[in-house]
């Protein structure tokens, strides 16, 4: 029988940026998704994602560039390690807000799906993760990583 596996925590960390600060825009945000290239699985999960947003009367959230390398490092965390966690996530979301100017930094893990449809549903069905995909954020970078076994593990992060 096939064992599916998510982290039921998710975290939300209300950062602040300094003043001087400025966000990016959602035109500088798309020129970047441009250079990077994402996977058909992870493409698959932020057009999941953005339909249950609009069904529920929520804005979609664009692919923010600027986050994609800080969840494939986490992916590769978790492959070594062997589970799914939301270790060092303060840190995550310290660089983050950093980088991307944030406010708002949140994650969704996961592990053992092998669709894109399978994690966003159990995402969807759990009340800590669903939060964080119904929650008020601009921008979203899922990495999709598979370890030596064949197991998929999941990390998406949202920021605004």
């Amino acid at each position: 029988m096939f064992r599916i596996k998510f982290l039921s925590i998710a975290f939300l960390a209300s950062l602040f940026t300094l003043t001087s600060c400025s966000t990016a825009t959602q035109e500088q945000e798309v020129a970047i998704y441009e250079n990077v290239s994402i996977s058909t699985i992870e493409e698959e999960v932020l057009e999941l994602v953005n339909e249950y947003r609009v069904s529920e009367g929520l804005e979609v959230v664009l692919f923010g560039a600027v986050a994609y390398d800080f969840a494939v490092s986490h992916n590769e965390y978790m492959i070594a390690q062997g589970e799914i966690s939301h270790d060092n996530f303060n840190s995550r979301s310290t660089d983050l807000t950093i980088k991307a100017h944030a406010d708002f930094v949140s994650e969704n893990v996961g592990k053992d799906f092998t669709t894109a449809r399978g994690v966003v549903n159990a995402w969807i069905n759990s009340p800590a993760h669903k939060k964080v995909m119904e929650g008020d954020f601009t921008y979203t970078a899922i990495s999709v990583e598979e370890d030596a076994d064949g197991v998929l593990y999941f990390t998406q992060l949202f920021y605004k």
